[in-house]
């Protein structure tokens, strides 16, 4: 859990949308449960989870993105959960 009990909150600007695409769409979890095809599509992050339902935790590329760092965020699976 975080310190103030709420993730920081990542900006959603097309900066990070092109960052985020770098890694959400070669992701497990987003190429096995076709997430480009539900809201938000990427930056899970910011946005909040994906309406995909009965999703499975199948792999996560959250540690490696550039965004994980830059907004100190723990944990991952974003479109998964948050």
């Amino acid at each position: 859990m975080f310190e103030s009990g709420k993730p920081p909150v990542v900006e959603n600007t097309e900066e990070n949308r092109q960052i985020c695409r770098k890694y959400c769409t070669i992701c497990q979890n987003y190429k096995h449960h076709s997430l480009e095809k539900h809201q938000p599509t990427e930056l899970f992050c910011g946005c909040g989870t994906s309406n995909a339902t009965s999703m499975k935790e199948i792999g996560c590329f959250c540690p490696a993105c550039p965004l994980f760092m830059k907004y100190h965020l723990r944990g991952g699976y974003y479109c998964v959960r948050r």
